[in-house]
């Protein structure tokens, strides 16, 4: 890779040296300007970079997207305008002695075939935020993770991974962080769904997203407490505005499960009198058996989905208002081999290569089992008061039910052992002020609001965490001015929390509460610099906080799901963040990348430390763990490369390094992600005889034993084995090889896409360092996927 990145910087200084010195006669006071924006979602292309190649200069676009060149001579030139993530464009102006010229909107098509999704942009004027590089899967790219979950589907994504329970759990991870340091915005709205377990994977349709945006590093100002790690928005494509019907229809099917699942979707707008109202109505319907790995199937780990939105949205000029609600309803099977009854079978079970159980298939789901349903109600209403800028208020009723069942029912009932309704009220106003121009061409925009949040749990039957009564306020400001090639931005965000947990005197029945309330301040600096027009430097430094959640600060008891036992610490404070980044990315013709370095300080570090002695109840023998806090340290280096040997042929490679430390007891940390290299190497074809968009790939992914992790010893004491560290040493490196096979071919009148997909082809025997379950067994093996997607449009009636 060194040498890669020596060929890059040699290949761009000597491009930089040889362009020619070119002018021509006449007046030179002419002005040019346009805006670039996405064919995919219409929003301006923050950073997008225009090149006049006559004259070897350019200029990089502002926060709205537009772009001006001044002191142009009269004459033809060539343009050619380029943004990471799309196909670049060139094209030809003339430029006359009036004074000044415009090209209008430019409009740039995502390049689906190098899956350059790396961009930093503006995506959605909602949801502003600061300078940060930004990670999107969109178009092709998002096609080929349908079916997957929200955790497997970002794993595409540089420096994204999954932590997992089984392998029907998945949960996202952002350079090395998970749980409540990333905040999900799902159609706008944070997500509140008991995400601060491992295995609780996040509620949330991938079918409802046509793209699926990640923002790494600290990004609390604009989103809120909590956002360490980053920011995950699910963003559904734009309502439609043309009158009629139309829709899409998905299919897809594997073989390792026998997984089927089938996602419709209906929208349309309406004309004359009701010009501006539209609608959307979508469904998902999901299905999984046994999972099988290389020679054995998992018992117990089939899963069920069905899911269900719709949007009423109404845009009238200067205002609008939108209803959205979506239902989340899941029912996930968990592996009955993690279940054990004593310490001598829980010494056995991870001791041994396979489980004593190996069934054949089947799509039967009995106990242990979590049953979760997620409930999203949203209304939106803004109002654009023309210099004033635009107000936007938003607010949103979530309801999480989660019921788990334990392998045995204690009582000999139907009840769960576990359940916890969660119920979060949400609202946000939003000004974003009217962008304005500076004498010397520059472009101040910002934007200011406020966030506020209240949460209520309610737990029935065996104990794991209290109900509490939560509350949050925030408010925030950001300001952001862009000149020729700079682009700076600053934030500033306060933040408060308050938090009660119940709970019931033993003895005299009373109930009782302690009490928690915090404040901070956090602010943010970022900057981009267009060092050429093919070349962009941006760097980022920023400040975030977390507050002890209810699970952190009073968890007591069996996490039956996780298949452990979980101790909290009332004592906990608020961890604190100091992060930083800087990314270099390159957008030529043949080779094209991005190389970001981040480093992030965290104090009073808040993890889930293995205890040395697992816990025996009547229940059986679990692993324990204890939360703990340290101060610690996590760095490192994401890199996306993308060469093209010819126009058709294209190797990418993903390669994501990290280092943690646990600086306090100066030692590693547990369920840190180990280093990993993703490649693909693809074919496309523009035309195929009747068939267009063809492609076929070949993947490779490498990832390494995690060996940055906590030494793991165990010794005898009393006859009893006592563990230090973890309860198994990290397994060894894997690598797996995947193809892919993608086409659009005419179905009728209409044209359906199709992709055909093969993962761990070889049939490898592994296990993954950050699944939960890998103490008793090894990973899925090979499975192949056909995924199929039909348009769906309807006449109009005449």
């Amino acid at each position: 890779m060194r040498k890669l990145v020596q060929i890059w910087w040699v290949v761009g200084l000597i491009g930089y040296s040889v362009s020619p010195a070119w002018s021509q006669s006449g007046v030179c006071n002419e002005v040019l300007t346009g805006r670039i924006v996405g064919q995919d979602t219409g929003a301006p292309l923050v950073g997008a970079t225009l090149y006049v190649r006559e004259l070897s200069t350019g200029t990089v676009t502002d926060s709205s997207g537009n772009f001006r060149l001044s002191n142009l001579c009269s004459g033809k030139y060539t343009l050619v305008y380029q943004f990471v993530g799309y196909k670049t464009l060139t094209t030809s102006v003339s430029v006359g002695a009036s004074g000044s010229a415009t090209v209008g909107a430019v409009s740039l098509v995502p390049d689906n075939q190098t899956l350059q999704e790396v961009v930093v942009t503006e995506h959605r004027s909602e949801a502003q935020q600061l300078l940060q590089v930004q990670s999107s899967i969109s178009g092709n790219a998002l096609d080929q993770t349908r079916g997957q979950s929200l955790g497997e589907s970002l794993k595409a994504i540089t420096g994204l991974y999954s932590i997992q329970t089984g392998p029907s759990i998945s949960k996202p991870v952002i350079h090395g962080l998970y749980s409540n340091r990333i905040i999900i915005l799902n159609n706008g709205i944070r997500q509140e769904d008991q995400q601060w377990g491992t295995e609780h994977a996040p509620q949330v349709d991938q079918f409802l997203a046509s793209r699926l945006t990640v923002i790494k590093g600290a990004a609390s100002i604009r989103y809120g407490s909590d956002a360490i790690g980053g920011v995950i928005l699910v963003e559904p494509k734009a309502m439609p505005t043309q009158p009629g019907v139309g829709g899409e229809l998905n299919l897809v099917g594997a073989t390792n499960g026998r997984l089927g699942v089938a996602s419709g979707m209906l929208e349309g707008a309406f004309g004359k009198k009701l010009t501006g109202l539209s609608w959307r109505l979508q469904g998902t319907l999901k299905e999984s058996g046994y999972v099988k790995t290389p020679h054995y199937y998992l018992e117990n780990t089939s899963y069920r989905e069905k899911n269900f939105s719709g949007d009423i949205h109404y845009d009238h000029h200067n205002w609008g208002a939108e209803v959205f609600y979506s239902r989340f309803d899941t029912k996930i099977g968990l592996f009955t081999g993690a279940q054990v009854g004593s310490l001598a079978d829980l010494y056995a079970a991870i001791g041994r290569s396979e489980p004593l159980v190996k069934p054949g298939f089947s799509y039967n789901l009995g106990r242990p089992y979590q049953a979760v349903e997620h409930e999203l109600f949203k209304a939106r209403a803004y109002l654009r008061a023309g210099r004033a800028g635009t107000f936007t208020a938003t607010f949103a009723r979530q309801q999480n039910t989660r019921r788990e069942y334990d392998y045995v029912s204690f009582s000999g009932i139907l009840t769960p052992e576990l359940y916890l309704k969660l119920v979060t009220h949400t609202l946000d106003l939003v000004w974003e002020r009217r962008p304005t121009k500076t004498a010397n061409g520059g472009q101040w925009s910002g934007s200011a609001g406020f966030n506020g949040i209240t949460q209520g749990n309610v737990r029935q039957y065996l104990f794991l965490i209290p109900n509490f009564r939560n509350y949050g306020a925030g408010l925030f400001a950001i300001e952001r001015y862009a000149t020729n090639r700079w682009t700076l931005e600053g934030g500033l965000r306060y933040d408060y929390r308050w938090l009660r947990a119940y709970f019931l005197n033993d003895v005299t029945k009373q109930v009782y509460y302690t009490t928690h309330n915090w404040q901070n301040i956090n602010g943010s600096l970022g900057a981009a610099y267009q060092l050429r027009p093919d070349l962009t430097l941006t760097a980022n430094v920023s400040t975030a906080w977390r507050a002890p959640n209810v699970a952190d600060l009073y968890s007591n008891g069996l996490h039956q799901s996780a298949v452990a036992y979980e101790r909290g610490n009332p004592n906990l404070q608020p961890e604190q963040a100091y992060n930083s980044n800087l990314v270099l990315a390159y957008a030529g013709h043949r080779f094209s990348g991005e190389i970001g370095l981040y480093n992030n300080l965290i104090d009073n570090y808040i993890y889930l430390k293995p205890d040395s002695v697992p816990l025996v109840r009547q229940r059986g023998a679990f692993p324990a763990y204890t939360y703990t806090q340290v101060r610690a340290t996590f760095r490192g280096l994401d890199a996306t490369l993308t060469y093209k040997f010819t126009d058709q042929l294209a190797l990418t490679s993903k390669n994501s390094l990290l280092w943690a430390y646990n600086q306090t007891d100066r030692a590693y940390l547990v369920f840190i992600p180990p280093n990993r290299s993703d490649n693909r190497l693809q074919y496309d074809w523009e035309r195929w005889g009747k068939l267009t968009n063809a492609y076929i790939a070949l993947n490779g992914l490498y990832v390494a034993r995690q060996n940055r992790a906590p030494a793991v010893t165990q010794q005898e004491e009393n006859g009893q084995i006592i563990f230090t560290g973890d309860f198994a040493p990290p397994p060894p490196a894997y690598w797996l090889l995947g193809a892919e096979v993608g086409f659009t071919t005419p179905l009728g009148k209409q044209s359906m896409s199709v992709i055909l997909s093969g993962t761990n082809l070889a049939n490898v025997t592994y296990r993954d360092y950050l699944n939960r379950f890998r103490y008793f067994a090894d990973e899925p093996g090979r499975s192949i996927m056909l995924k199929l997607k039909l348009p769906l449009s309807f006449p109009k009636r005449p």
